[in-house]
C-alpha cells in the first residue's frame, strides 16, 4: 500500500459514514496519530472523499436500506483501491453486511467493537489493551525536571510552561510540544508542526489550557504513553494552582495591609531593580520621603482609627497624583516613600526630577487641603500637612539604602525648619521649598 496516499500533512485520517453509535469518539482515543473526520450520509461520505483520501473508511450499515451494495460499491470506488471499507453494524445487521461485502467492502465488525477488533480491521498493529505500569511511570530524568519545576514556582507562568514542554517531549519521545494556558504559550520544536494529540488540562471542570503533542517519527505512541499525557496533564492543573497560590500569598508579603500600597520590602527590591537600570541606561530617579506632620498628636487626640484614616488616605491621594509606574509605597507607620524613575527610557533634555516631584507635591498639597477627614470633627479640611525630603540618584547616593537615607535626613531638616514643606538634600535655605507659611506646632 502507499501510505502516503491517505496524508493530511503529515497525519493520516480516517472517516466514519453514517456514524450511530459514537465511533467516531473511539477512533480518537484508540488512535491518537490519525485524524477522525465523520460524515453524517453515505451522500456526504462520498463527497469527503474528493476533498482528501483516507487510509479507511467505517460505514455505519442501515439494515433498511436496499440500496446498500450501491451505496458500498460507490465508496470503494471514491475511496480507491489503497483505502479500506469496513461495515459498521449491529448483530442483527450482520447477514446485510456480509452480503455487501461482495460490492467492494474490505471487512465488517459488530457494534460495540473491541478495540482488537479495529486493529485488524484498520490492518493496525494490535495495541496493548492496558498501558503497560512501566510506560505511565515517570522516568529519573522526568522527576528530576519536575523538581526543577517545583523549585522555581515562584518564576513566571511562561518560564514554568516552557520546563514543562522539554519534560513531556522526554516523556513521550516526541520533538514537538505545545502546551497553551490562558492567553500564555510555550513550545519545543517546530511550531508549524501538526498535533496528534491534544489533551485538555482541567481542575474542578474548568478548562484551563491544552498539550498539543507531534507525532512519533517511528513508531505510534502506545495506550502507555496516552495515559501518561493524561497524568501529565492532571500534574499540570496542580502545578498551575500551586503557582497561582504561591503569587498570591507573595503579593500578600509586599503590600502593606492598612493602605493597600507596596510595603518596605516590596519597596527595597524595586528600588534595586531600578537603579541597576539607571546605571544602564543612564536616567535619574528622585526618592522622596515624607510623613504627616504631627501625626502623634492627631492619634493621641482622635484615636487609633483616626490615625488609621489619615494613614490610609494620604497614601491613596498621593498615589492618584503619581504616574502608573512611580512607586508610592508606606515605609513605616506614617512615613511613605515615593520613586520617581523614568520606566520607558531617559527623559528629554530639561526636565529634572526633583522639579517634576515638587509639581506632584504642590498637586497634592491642594487635593490634601480639600480632602475631608470624618474622624477629625466638623473642620476636617485643612488640617493635614506633611514634610519632606528629596535625594537623586546618581548625585546624592548610589544604592537605595544610602537614596532613602539620604531623603529621610533631609525631612527631619524640613521639620526642624518650621514643617510643612520639602527639602533637597542639602538642607540651606536655597533648597527649602514651602507650601505655605511654615508650622510650629
Amino acid at each position: 500500500m502507499r501510505t502516503t496516499d491517505w496524508l493530511i500533512g503529515e497525519r493520516e485520517r480516517l472517516l466514519v459514514v453514517n456514524d450511530p453509535r459514537n465511533l467516531a469518539d473511539l477512533l480518537r482515543r484508540r488512535y491518537p496519530q490519525f485524524d477522525v473526520a465523520t460524515a453524517p450520509t453515505y451522500l456526504s461520505g462520498v463527497a469527503a472523499l474528493a476533498g482528501a483520501p483516507a487510509r479507511a473508511l467505517l460505514v455505519g450499515v442501515d439494515p433498511t436500506s436496499r440500496k446498500l451494495p450501491q451505496v458500498v460499491s460507490g465508496l470503494r470506488k471514491a475511496a480507491g483501491p489503497d483505502s479500506r471499507v469496513i461495515l459498521c453494524c449491529e448483530p442483527s445487521g450482520e447477514p446485510v453486511a456480509r452480503e455487501a461485502l461482495a460490492a467492494g467492502a474490505d471487512d465488517y465488525i459488530i457494534y460495540p467493537p473491541t478495540a482488537a477488533d479495529l486493529d485488524d480491521a484498520i490492518a493496525l498493529p494490535r495495541l496493548e489493551e492496558q498501558p503497560p505500569e512501566a510506560e505511565v511511570m515517570p522516568t529519573w530524568e522526568e522527576l528530576s525536571g519536575l523538581a526543577g519545576v517545583l523549585s522555581g514556582m515562584g518564576g513566571s507562568r511562561r518560564q514554568m510552561l516552557d520546563q514543562l514542554c522539554r519534560i513531556v517531549s522526554q516523556a513521550l519521545r516526541t520533538s514537538y510540544v505545545s502546551i497553551v494556558v490562558d492567553d500564555t504559550s510555550a513550545h519545543v520544536g517546530n511550531p508549524e508542526t501538526e498535533p496528534s494529540i491534544v489533551e485538555t488540562i482541567s481542575a474542578g471542570g474548568r478548562t484551563l489550557g491544552k498539550i498539543f503533542v507531534g507525532p512519533r517519527q517511528r513508531a505510534p505512541f502506545t495506550a502507555g504513553e496516552i495515559e501518561k499525557l493524561r497524568h501529565y496533564a492532571r500534574l499540570i492543573a496542580h502545578l498551575l494552582d500551586a503557582a497561582e497560590r504561591q503569587q498570591h500569598w507573595q503579593s500578600l508579603a509586599m503590600i502593606d495591609e492598612l493602605t493597600g500600597l507596596p510595603n518596605r520590602r516590596y519597596l527595597m527590591q524595586a528600588l534595586e531593580g531600578i537603579l541597576a537600570r539607571a546605571a544602564v541606561e543612564r536616567f535619574r530617579v528622585t526618592v522622596l520621603v515624607f510623613d504627616v506632620d504631627g501625626f502623634k498628636q492627631f492619634n493621641d487626640t482622635y484615636g487609633h482609627a483616626a490615625g488609621d484614616q489619615i494613614i490610609r488616605d494620604t497614601g491613596q491621594l498621593f498615589r492618584r497624583h503619581c504616574r502608573q509606574h512611580d512607586i508610592v509605597a508606606r515605609y513605616a507607620g506614617d512615613e511613605f516613600v515615593v520613586v520617581f524613575w523614568d520606566a520607558e527610557g531617559p527623559r528629554t533634555p530639561g526636565s529634572k526630577h526633583p522639579t517634576d516631584a515638587l509639581a506632584v507635591l504642590r498637586r497634592f498639597k491642594k487635593s490634601l487641603e480639600s480632602h475631608e477627614f470624618p474622624s477629625l470633627g466638623p473642620n476636617a479640611t485643612g488640617k493635614i500637612t506633611i514634610s519632606g525630603g528629596l535625594a537623586s540618584y546618581p548625585w546624592d547616593a548610589k544604592d537605595a539604602a544610602s537614596l532613602i537615607e539620604r531623603a529621610d535626613h533631609a525631612m527631619l531638616q524640613a521639620k526642624r525648619a518650621g514643617k510643612n514643606c520639602i527639602y533637597l538634600v542639602g538642607g540651606d535655605a536655597s533648597s527649602r521649598v514651602e507650601f505655605d507659611a511654615p508650622q510650629t506646632s
